[in-house]
């Protein structure tokens, strides 16, 4: 191999030694650090990653080893937010920073499904066919659980605790990617709790105050209705907003072990606590507490109804807050919303789950186990250091210290709440069997309508279990 010429460029000088060529390149890449005031940092990577070698011609080629300083990393990431929606918006904006930051190879492509039952079928499908995306959301479900099992989730713990991500996260939105066995199966994507708002005007106009007890929050309903105010907005076409209404009673004299048991046959509906939920949810329909369309109102009309001044409450997670302070809200409703926690036992009566709120992230970020490598990781870490200023202006964010994403009283209010949150409150759509959750979800609006009694109603949801369950579960449960 010829080493005695060495052309540079074309206007640089010709070398005819070689320990003389590569102090030659040695200074020069000094000096353009100097005149261009590069990252140290990065540019001694660059000089300790140079491999400089000479062609059969005589030149010498300077190559930074881009395989082994920047690994070539492209990500399939399906998901359930729609490109307007924040946490999609939030990921986009990480991995924008990563690539330029760290790894310019690192690439990820979006798939979005917005319909949640067509999203679990894809899901279900790439799996079954081997094609499992290398990121998607995932809640901690059963078939997430069986997923895990089967060795096609990541199982994360060893992750967060390498690079000490619980004191990066808040623990409510962390945990929420857990299971009850401990196992981290997400990331989460940002912070959530779930609360009674309601209109601070039609509560004066009635003379009602937030309400602290169960016996309360009923007078307060009867009130309303008799001031010719609707009580509550609620959606019987999406049976989640709906069923978060006997959930609140379930969990406050039963706590989490009622659904729990209750979805795998270890309690019943019908018990003196699923009897309560049941009656509870049946008066706030039969007496006409909801406004009259519920049973066909989607999730978005009913919390426009609210929004519009229709109605004085409406129970739901702060995923809404920009819609609860924009600056289009009519006059009748702007500055108007604020909201209460759950209420408690009534006086003489025994509570057993004392969480304030529900606290939750929109549904984590799982990682698929046949394609988590340490870039991968790098990547978490990363995420978990960034996602508190992408969410910014956007949504209440995961990590202990991010902002809140609007500056007023209300949104300072949430972040005061979110400080205090302490666990989780499980959730039925996540809890039980399809089969049964698709009957709670259709027998909760006939039950408000007075079609069948809440002995009937609870009936149908134990056989219902105790049909699917077994197989839904598996013989361990």
């Amino acid at each position: 191999m010829s080493t005695d010429i060495l052309e540079l460029s074309s206007g640089a000088p010709k070398l005819r030694n070689l320990n003389f060529a590569r102090q030659f390149i040695t200074n020069t890449v000094k000096r353009r650090v100097t005149h261009m005031n590069r990252n140290l940092k990065k540019i001694a990577a660059l000089l300790m990653s140079a491999a400089c070698t000479f062609t059969t011609a005589g030149a010498l080629a300077c190559n930074v080893s881009a395989a082994e300083e920047h690994p070539e990393k492209h990500v399939t990431y399906l998901t359930v937010f729609t490109p307007q929606h924040s946490c999609y918006m939030n990921m986009e904006d990480v991995v924008k920073k990563y690539q330029e930051e760290v790894n310019p190879n690192f690439t990820v492509d979006f798939q979005y499904v917005p319909d949640r039952a067509a999203y679990l079928q894809k899901l279900k499908i790439l799996i079954s066919s081997n094609d499992v995306p290398d990121m998607w959301n995932i809640d901690t479900d059963p078939y997430a659980i069986q997923l895990l099992n089967e060795g096609y989730v990541q199982e994360l713990t060893p992750t967060i605790e390498k690079y000490n991500l619980q004191d990066v996260f808040q623990e409510a939105p962390l945990a929420w990617g857990r299971t009850r066995d401990g196992a981290q199966l997400g990331i989460p994507n940002d912070f959530q709790i779930e609360v009674f708002w309601y209109n601070t005007e039609l509560f004066e106009q009635a003379g009602v105050e937030p309400p602290e007890t169960w016996d309360e929050f009923m007078s307060v309903c009867a009130t309303l209705k008799e001031k010719g105010i609707v009580p509550i907005a609620t959606s019987g076409v999406e049976s989640p907003v709906l069923l978060r209404l006997p959930l609140l009673i379930t969990y406050c004299y039963g706590g989490n072990d009622f659904l729990l048991d209750l979805a795998r046959g270890k309690q019943k509906m019908n018990s003196e606590i699923g009897l309560k939920a049941a009656q509870f949810l049946a008066d706030l329909g039969t007496n006409g507490y909801f406004q009259e369309s519920f049973a066909s109102d989607d999730y978005t009309t009913s919390r426009d109804y609210f929004l519009a001044g229709k109605s004085a409450m409406y129970f739901i997670g702060t995923g809404d807050f920009a819609k609860f302070v924009a600056d289009d809200l009519s006059d009748d409703v702007k500055g108007k919303i604020d909201y209460f926690k759950i209420p408690k036992a009534n006086e003489g009566e025994t509570q057993v789950g004392n969480l304030a709120f529900i606290s939750n992230s929109s549904t984590p970020i799982g990682f698929s186990a046949q394609s988590f490598d340490e870039e991968m990781e790098s990547f978490i870490n990363f995420y978990a250091h960034n996602i508190g200023k992408a969410c910014e202006g956007r949504s209440f964010p995961c990590v202990a210290d991010g902002k809140a994403p609007f500056d007023n009283e209300l949104a300072n209010k949430v972040v005061a709440d979110m400080g205090t949150a302490d666990g989780v409150i499980n959730l039925p759509d996540l809890e039980l069997d399809p089969t049964t959750n698709e009957l709670l979800g259709s027998q909760a609006v006939s039950l408000c309508l007075g079609a069948i009694t809440p002995e009937e109603f609870a009936d149908a949801i134990d056989a219902s279990i105790e049909a699917n369950a077994a197989d839904y579960f598996g013989a361990d449960e």
